[in-house]
């Protein structure tokens, strides 16, 4: 893997995650996201609910099954419950220092980065992967074949990247988008 530690990585992209979210105005967070019955509301507490996660598995907890995503869980102010999950997602991984789950922070970062692009697509305001993050998360999935030929990684099957593709244009192949 790149010289990323885990923590780091998933701080960086929850980072890019929260400004992405926060520059949002209120008529922007009922548009359609990916998946196609998604919209941008649903995209983040897709991502608040794995976050929220991070603590407990950390912690020794397991990690309990996919449930519908609820946005209920963002209240009123949904910027400020994607801060505190992150928050205390980063303080979990920092705490816990080497002996964290690569696996859990593996798709953390993934989701992180790409539901900020699929936002970024949504609003008009395209989200740039950083080269070192996609690096970094194409590396996790390279040691995880049968999560990315079983269920994809999103949930949804990858394509095929053009040829020369550069490191964020592979990972959203990866995460069955085309850039």
């Amino acid at each position: 893997m790149t010289g990323l530690e885990p923590a780091d990585a998933y701080q960086r992209a929850a980072a890019l995650f929260g400004e992405t979210i926060s520059t949002l105005s209120d008529d922007e967070w009922d548009l359609p996201t990916r998946p196609g019955e998604w919209t941008v509301v649903t995209t983040v507490a897709s991502v608040v609910v794995g976050d929220a996660h991070v603590p407990a598995v950390v912690a020794g907890d397991r990690l309990p099954p996919s449930a519908d995503v609820d946005t209920a869980v963002l209240g009123p102010q949904p910027v400020a419950a994607w801060r505190g999950t992150a928050v205390a997602a980063i303080a979990a991984l920092r705490e816990a220092g080497t002996a964290v789950s690569a696996e859990l922070v593996g798709s953390r970062v993934t989701e992180n980065l790409v539901r900020a692009w699929d936002i970024g697509r949504a609003v008009g305001r395209p989200f740039g992967i950083p080269d070192d993050l996609a690096e970094w998360c194409l590396d996790f999935w390279a040691g995880h074949p049968a999560a990315v030929v079983g269920g994809g990684v999103l949930a949804e099957q990858p394509v095929e990247p053009p040829a020369g593709a550069s490191a964020p244009v592979r990972l959203l192949a990866l995460t069955g988008r085309v850039a």
